[in-house]
């Protein structure tokens, strides 16, 4: 084992000094058969907000990505419990689950990876993951967190880690700060993500404060238009054209997936999120927006169904049935308003595909939440990952000045932030089954 990899309890893999103290999350509280070998998990930003009584540690997640039989998990935010006060601090290390074995979330283990200084601790992040070399990659998207003791936002750079099979690795820049192709790009926050068929793709997005040190200036989100691609074999960046997606190519907080069984390389959907032209106005779901990589071509593709409610910050998984077909899995999200009208969101859609057409799983709506991350693992199943509190302790407000009352507002309802939804049986399950 790496003398930079732990094998430990979820205390001790995300925390310096939280040791042998129990670990809870603050809140976030028909059948087909499946082809397992073309699997693929979207690399979607979230958070993960952790409670940790009378005892302090330093890492939360916000994305997660699936390499070979390990769950890797990167980057974000925390909150915990230190004595009598509520402590909210940013990730510093990787973690990975093990997939080749069943486990329960309030007591699987975590290997955890130690970051060299000089990688970049970002939320709102991206995990990049190249499946025909075995590479993730980090560190161009997102912005440094807004909790704990970390200074200015770290410069632009790419960062690769190679998983070694056995839930570790080492990450290593491969394209540094000082690079001159940093002259022609920016990091940007809250933009459209995610990675397939060798390359990586960015829409949209915004610049802030906290996204760049030439960005510590701003005032304000400024919208940042456009697409860019990161071929991940060559390790360099493009522009694309965004008109496809609305005609100024602006927006973010949706979500991004690749769909690998469908053309000749695969396609990327993007649907929800904002255009950032009203705070109050969320992209509905009834249009679904394709990129044809090789072609750099976008369609608009109508949906029909039970459509999800506009919405944001939800996160999407999809998975290949034998009979070729496809189904993406929208879990949660809100419409960016705290308080209790954010419960009814705490629900599952399912889109399927070439159909486009929605449907809604039942269940009662309870624990609503927002910022996390969905993985589909194991053929038939769905680990989501972290997420903060949708249904926080106030009544008005929106998420960029009540942060820190959806981080504090009560424990998660899936131990360790951790809850296995069944694709089978379309119920959540506290095991995961290998």
């Amino acid at each position: 084992m790496s003398s930079q990899q732990q094998r430990c309890s979820i205390v001790r893999a995300l925390s310096r000094s939280c040791k042998g103290t129990d670990i809870e999350a603050i809140q976030a509280s028909g059948p087909r058969s499946y082809d397992e070998s073309i699997l693929r998990s979207a690399s979607i930003p979230g958070l993960w907000v952790l409670y940790c009584q009378n005892t302090p540690f330093s890492t939360h997640v916000v994305l997660a990505a699936v390499a070979g039989n390990y769950l890797y998990i990167e980057g974000g935010e925390i909150s915990y419990i230190l004595g009598d006060s509520v402590v909210n601090q940013y990730a510093s290390n990787t973690l990975s689950i093990d997939l080749s074995q069943d486990w329960v979330n309030s007591s699987v283990v975590f290997n955890s990876i130690i970051k060299p200084a000089g990688a970049p601790l970002l939320s709102d992040s991206s995990l990049w993951y190249d499946q025909d070399n075995d590479v993730f990659y980090s560190g161009f998207t997102g912005r440094s967190s807004l909790f704990g003791d970390q200074p200015d936002p770290p410069p632009i750079s790419v960062w690769s880690l190679k998983p070694d099979g056995a839930g570790g690795g080492s990450w290593k820049v491969d394209i540094s700060p000082d690079d001159p192709k940093w002259s022609r790009r920016t990091r940007t926050d809250w933009g459209y993500t995610a990675s397939g068929g060798g390359s990586a793709l960015v829409l949209g997005g915004v610049l802030n404060p906290w996204t760049t040190p030439a960005s510590m200036n701003v005032k304000e989100d400024v919208l940042v238009p456009g697409l860019i691609e990161f071929n991940m074999t060559r390790k360099s960046f493009y522009n694309s054209s965004a008109t496809g997606f609305n005609a100024k190519g602006v927006g973010g907080r949706g979500a991004m997936h690749y769909v690998p069984s469908f053309g000749p390389n695969g396609l990327f959907l993007v649907m929800g999120g904002t255009d950032f032209s009203d705070p109050d106005q969320n992209i509905a779901f009834d249009n679904i927006w394709v990129y044809e990589t090789l072609e750099n071509r976008w369609y608009n593709q109508t949906a029909t169904g039970s459509l999800p409610a506009g919405r944001r910050n939800f996160c999407l998984a999809g998975i290949a049935s034998t009979n070729e077909t496809y189904e993406v899995f929208l879990y949660g999200g809100f419409d960016g308003h705290l308080g209790s009208a954010s419960i009814p969101y705490d629900e599952i859609f399912i889109l399927t595909l070439p159909a486009f057409h929605w449907f809604r799983v039942p269940y009662l709506p309870l624990h609503p939440r927002h910022g996390h991350s969905c993985n589909a693992v194991g053929g038939s199943q769905i680990i989501s990952i972290g997420g903060v509190d949708s249904n926080a302790k106030i009544t008005t407000g929106y998420l960029q000045s009540t942060r820190e009352s959806s981080f504090n507002s009560s424990r998660d309802s899936f131990a360790q932030g951790l809850a296995v939804f069944d694709m089978t049986t379309l119920e959540w399950a506290e095991q995961y089954i290998a």
